[in-house]
């Protein structure tokens, strides 16, 4: 099995926080099958074109495509926070994940090992829908300790918090 960890949110929509499918002992196709099968609609991807070609997973794109799953690319550097490619790339998948979660569908977020960019990519979700940040750090360090662990990442989700 690939590690998931869900945050239920209304209806029947939820948020699946995941290391990167087809990197912790289970295959690609596997992990996006069973990413579809726990009900995801979408596959949101915290890494770049190059983080994925290293770890052999370079076809990411096309395996949850071909699942039947949308895939949304918003690259973030490892342990450091978003910049203005990301926001500008946010602008335009927003939208997509609030409109399956609207549905009761769920929203796979991920990144390398599924806290640290994963953990940013909550927080947007979440602060669009109105959530506290203590509440949004709570809930999702709850399922994964390391997100929200670096200094850089903490203040720019602190911020992003203030702007709401």
């Amino acid at each position: 099995m690939h590690p998931t960890w869900e945050l239920p949110l209304e209806q029947e929509s939820a948020l699946i926080l995941t290391p990167c499918p087809g990197t912790k002992d289970v295959g690609l196709a596997q992990s996006i099958a069973q990413l579809k099968q726990q009900g995801v609609r979408v596959v949101v991807t915290a890494l770049s074109q190059q983080e994925m070609d290293e770890k052999g997973v370079s076809s990411l794109a096309d395996e949850v495509e071909s699942a039947g799953l949308q895939w949304l690319h918003a690259p973030i550097e490892d342990d450091c926070a978003p910049d203005e490619a990301f926001t500008k790339r946010w602008r335009h998948i927003a939208p997509v994940i609030h409109g399956v979660l609207s549905q009761g569908g769920k929203v796979a977020l991920h990144c390398m090992g599924g806290s640290g960019r994963t953990g940013l990519l909550a927080a947007h979700v979440l602060l669009e829908k109105g959530w506290a940040l203590d509440e949004i750090i709570n809930q999702v360090q709850a399922l994964r300790p390391g997100a929200f662990t670096k200094t850089i990442q903490l203040e720019y989700i602190r911020q992003q918090a203030s702007k709401s």
